[in-house]
């Protein structure tokens, strides 16, 4: 049996292993790329420099026939490269390969790791946006990549190279996280989703069945949805995006199998920016890989306060100042996501602003659920009340707990935030659990 480990990076230049069963330091990597800047730890004067700022993705992935355990993380605000270890062995890691490119901002977007087929083999490739950008022009991170987990290697990118097609309308970084769909179960990403700072949500297709899916110069691009644009005033040196998407697009299927993409809009960089509108959007994804077409709000049925019937999506407006900064979750028909409301300018203050937990239906964007009990709503409109207070401080991504006792199932939802509370939640529980009975390998 392996020894189980927790990892983080942290901003003392290192990537941390502890010990999962008494919290001893195992061991610590620092990237090759930060070495040197080490002794700016000890300046004494000026803002702490940022180093590993960002999270480690941990998958099991198969390297020349035999299985490894990867992590792979970037740096944030701290540079912009991604780092890789075999940490196969927990107590022995192993460097495996670091990865940066000329289009690659700030490395913020966590990787997802996937399998694919590319050239007859099978591939597990890392996928990440091209990072963010504190110039106003965006100068470096408007690209999204493809990178083989074995060794590092570029095997896709997808930027605007001046062609005709959607990647003339790739002009804007793109820190958040993709999200990776494997639409017919088979173990192949068949789709990835993305959004920009600039409030536009990519489609991509290396499944394309109009092409060969093995061939990464044939995978497909596209630009799915453009929010409307909102005129900024940024201060100095810092650029307002209009609508940004920080959080991972989060891909459902309904009961009649239409695929949704959900996702809201607020600046994660800047959480007390108060200037800037922002929404939540659940759009229906029945589009081709075809460029040249676009959804936008004129496609969607605003439900804010009005009931409406939504053909191919519909969104809402959030309070004033108020944001998304996480990623939501889906689970029993219900969309679950979270919201900051800055009440001051400082963005270091402990437990400033006002955290929300909301809890939607997938199909309507209408309220889903009493908060107080836990129980779904027999009937339900847009006047409903969407969403309940959870605290102070900029909360995390909902995550959803289940628990079975006999006959008998509970759910909650559980966001913490930055004052250190943790508020569950009661929702509504699924009419049956479903577990695995037997299971084979086919070779």
């Amino acid at each position: 049996t392996r020894t189980t480990i927790l990892l983080t990076a942290a901003n003392d230049g290192m990537l941390h292993a502890f010990r999962e069963s008494d919290g001893e330091e195992l061991w610590a990597f620092i990237p090759p790329d930060q070495l040197g800047r080490l002794n700016l730890v000890a300046k004494l004067s000026g803002p702490h420099p940022f180093f590993a700022d960002s999270s480690p993705v941990v998958a099991d992935v198969k390297i020349g026939g035999n299985w490894k355990t990867i992590a792979v993380f970037g740096e944030r605000r701290g540079g912009r490269n991604y780092h890789a270890l075999d940490i196969t062995d927990t107590t022995n890691p192993q460097y495996l390969w670091s990865f940066t490119d000329s289009k690659m901002g700030e490395t913020w977007s966590e990787a997802v790791i996937g399998k694919m087929k590319l050239n007859g083999a099978e591939k597990f490739v890392a996928i990440v946006g091209g990072g963010y950008d504190t110039d106003n022009n965006n100068a470096t991170g408007m690209a999204v990549f493809a990178i083989d987990v074995a060794n590092g290697a570029k095997l896709w990118e997808y930027y605007n190279n001046s062609s005709s097609d959607d990647r003339q309308y790739m002009n804007y970084s793109i820190p958040a996280n993709a999200t990776i769909a494997d639409l017919d179960l088979d173990g192949y990403i068949d789709r990835f989703y993305i959004g920009d700072l600039g409030g536009q949500l990519w489609k991509f297709g290396p499944s394309d069945p109009a092409l060969p899916a093995d061939l990464a110069t044939n995978w497909k691009g596209k630009r799915l949805f453009d929010a409307p644009p909102i005129a900024q005033s940024p201060p100095a040196g810092e650029f307002f995006p209009e609508q940004a998407i920080y959080g991972a697009p989060i891909p459902a299927f309904d009961d009649q199998k239409n695929l949704w993409i959900y996702f809201g809009t607020g600046d994660r960089n800047h959480p007390n920016n108060t200037t800037a509108p922002n929404r939540f959007y659940g759009i229906k994804d029945n589009t081709t890989m075809a460029n040249g077409s676009v959804l936008t709000e004129a496609n969607l049925v605003d439900v804010t306060s009005n009931n409406a019937t939504a053909t191919q999506g519909w969104y809402f407006m959030l309070g004033d100042t108020e944001k998304v900064l996480a990623s939501a979750d889906v689970f029993n028909k219900v969309v679950f996501f979270s919201t900051f409301i800055p009440t001051g300018t400082t963005t270091c203050t402990s437990g400033g602003g006002a955290a929300k937990l909301y809890a939607i239906q997938m199909v309507t964007g209408y309220a889903a659920m009493d908060f107080s009990t836990g129980v779904a709503l027999a009937t339900t409109d847009a006047s409903k009340t969407r969403s309940k207070s959870i605290g102070a401080g900029i909360p995390s991504k909902p995550v959803i707990v289940l628990t079975e006792s006999g006959a008998t199932i509970s759910t909650s939802v559980i966001a913490a935030t930055t004052s250190q509370q943790l508020p569950s939640n009661p929702a509504p529980p699924p009419s049956a659990m479903r577990s695995v009975l037997y299971w084979r390998d086919m070779f």
